[in-house]
């Protein structure tokens, strides 16, 4: 039996598993290292030696060409940084290590394995402090021409507005990722919490911010069709609020009768191992 590691590099935390028959066997959890050296150092110590391959998600952009980190904002310090080819140093001679958006990794276990099994065109989104996707076609990542398909978090939905950390204004992350919330100081558990209690500006907060999710949803229907998207990361746990309002904008707004009727978005079905799950596979399912 062929065991391959999964490595879900997150702000905060780091996922490591070990997957089997497309079966997670082991788990880990620890908290994100502060410094590069305590970082590769963390990854050497959970690897294992007699592993078939290694697959890590890493919240950067990529030069996949090169297997480099070009720029992690949560992560600077992997900034330049070939991890595939240090990793590699840690292992027996031609183990395949492999790298991609942590986003993408999300999608790929969502698409092979979670909500969107048996399913050609995926689209899978992390909200959280930012937005990440991915595009998964017919069981494969789609990159685009540079590396960077799938990055609808900095697709503008408004022409004014706050500005983004990429120094635009009006971006689909501003509206629809926690930066929502944060502005309106809470989170949005805190704001579930008063929900769930009835309150009615809680309530009609999240159906705010739903509408401006599923404006996004919708400029990704019109442009990509996908079947499903499926919804993952931090927010997506308080869907219950704000599902059926980010489905009702996504519908008014989509053009194609056939889009408006069968696309399905639904929350991710792997949980917080999805990452990790997805890194292995960039492995198993080449």
């Amino acid at each position: 039996m062929k065991y391959f590691v999964g490595i879900d590099v997150g702000a905060t935390k780091i996922i490591f598993l070990l997957l089997a028959n497309n079966k997670i066997i082991k788990k880990k959890k620890i908290s994100t290292p502060r410094t590069k050296a305590d970082f590769l150092a963390v990854v050497k110590e959970n690897l294992g030696k007699e592993v078939s391959g290694v697959g890590i998600g890493v919240p950067a952009l990529l030069n996949l060409k090169r297997k480099l980190v070009l720029n992690s904002p949560n992560l600077p310090y992997l900034n330049n940084c070939p991890l595939t080819q240090v990793v590699k140093g840690f292992l027996p001679q031609k183990t395949p290590v492999a790298m991609d958006n942590d986003a993408n990794c999300f999608a790929l276990a969502e698409a092979c394995l979670g909500a969107g099994q048996n399913v050609k065109v995926v689209c899978g989104i992390t909200l959280g402090s930012g937005i990440g996707a991915g595009i998964v076609l017919n069981r494969k990542i789609y990159h685009g021409a540079h590396g960077s398909g799938g990055e609808v978090g900095h697709m503008s939905i408004k022409f004014d507005g706050y500005q983004c950390s990429c120094g635009s204004f009006g971006c689909f992350e501003e509206y629809a990722s926690e930066k929502f919330f944060q502005r309106r100081k809470i989170s949005s558990r805190e704001l579930e919490v008063k929900a769930r209690a009835g309150n009615k500006k809680a309530l009609q907060l999240f159906i705010d911010y739903g509408r401006y999710l599923g404006i996004g949803l919708a400029n990704i229907v019109n442009v990509l069709d996908p079947e499903i998207i499926v919804l993952g990361g931090g927010t997506s746990k308080t869907s219950k609020f704000f599902m059926r309002s980010a489905q009702k904008e996504c519908a008014r707004r989509v053009i194609s009768p056939l889009a408006k009727k069968y696309v399905r978005i639904k929350k991710a079905k792997l949980g917080e191992s999805s990452g990790a799950v997805g890194a292995a596979l960039l492995l198993i399912n080449k």
